[in-house]
């Protein structure tokens, strides 16, 4: 399930609607409407904010596929993963998991790889 989902069926079970998070966020319900569909990605910071304003960690926000690869996978298997799915968002949360030798790690992998 994508980010945008999971926000969505947790909102949902809170009983919030798209204005209601929208305003404790801090952006605009449209935005908030287009992240949930998939249409935009929201930064990091964004992310978090949402994941503050639904009462529940990044790992539920991301939802079980970012989490089961947070804590499954190598770092070889890490990259794989986020270059097979395509997108960067995933990364992002999945690395917020790790801890600074697995982040140097990829960090590293990833220049050897664009040099």
């Amino acid at each position: 399930m994508s980010v945008g989902a999971e926000i969505t069926r947790i909102r949902k079970r809170k009983g919030l609607t798209q204005k209601l998070l929208a305003e404790r966020v801090g952006i605009k319900p449209n935005f908030l409407s287009e992240i949930e569909a998939g249409k935009k990605i929201a930064s990091f910071h964004t992310v978090v904010r949402i994941a503050n304003a639904l009462d529940c960690s990044l790992d539920e926000l991301a939802g079980k596929e970012i989490s089961d690869a947070s804590s499954e996978m190598d770092v070889d298997k890490a990259v794989q993963y986020c270059k097979e799915d395509g997108l960067v968002r995933k990364s992002v949360i999945m690395m917020a998991f790790l801890d600074e030798p697995e982040k140097f790690k990829i960090f590293t992998y990833i220049q050897d790889r664009i040099e």
